[in-house]
């Protein structure tokens, strides 16, 4: 399959400057910036404007809560994130609260409201990585997750650090080009 890193027709520039980076400045994100984060979620569609979305987080400084989050990520995750400022964990309710029935939506509703929570990010100078690397059960656990939610990503959230500052393991990650399927591959004028 063909991938590109070349942008091949016009987006939007938060999507041109949003990336999955490792490089993360120690710098502490300001609360109205975590809440404008969170804003730019809660304004996100979902099936039946049911908002099943919900996020726990802790912050760098809130040093007890940061390393139960901490805890929880795979090792090669905690390599780069020991100095990000604001670590997210996404879950979101299995069930349609109005009808008590299952919503077959509902992580696509969570992926919703995380992709605007880190073009959001992108606006207010951040970037996001969201992490699919941590013990599932770990979580659940340590974050007394009811059962009723399915557990979503992690995310590492912080004003981008210069790359030289990193380590070289991440800096040869960081420098590896952003690329993408090309539209042939997932687009179908017409049937499957």
């Amino acid at each position: 399959m063909t991938k590109s890193a070349n942008i091949e027709f016009k987006v939007a520039d938060l999507i041109k400057q949003r990336k999955s980076s490792r490089a993360f400045s120690t710098k502490l994100v300001e609360q109205e910036k975590i809440n404008s984060l969170f804003e730019a979620a809660r304004w996100s569609a979902s099936s039946m404007n049911e908002q099943p979305w919900q996020y726990l987080f802790a912050t760098r400084e809130q040093t007890e809560l940061w390393s139960k989050f901490f805890s929880v990520l795979n090792e090669g995750n905690k390599t780069w994130v020991q100095h990000v400022p604001l670590l997210i964990f996404s879950v979101t309710r299995k069930v349609f609260k109005r009808f008590n029935s299952p919503n077959a939506y509902t992580l696509y509703d969570l992926g919703a409201a995380n992709s605007l929570l880190s073009l959001q990010a992108v606006d207010l100078g951040l970037q996001v990585r969201q992490m699919a690397g941590y013990d599932h059960q770990k979580a659940r656990e340590i974050f007394n997750v009811p059962d009723e939610f399915e557990l979503g990503v992690m995310m590492a959230v912080g004003y981008p650090a210069p790359i030289e500052e990193m380590p070289e393991e991440i800096q040869a990650k960081e420098l590896t080009a952003r690329e993408r399927l090309l539209q042939e591959h997932f687009v179908k004028n017409g049937i499957f």
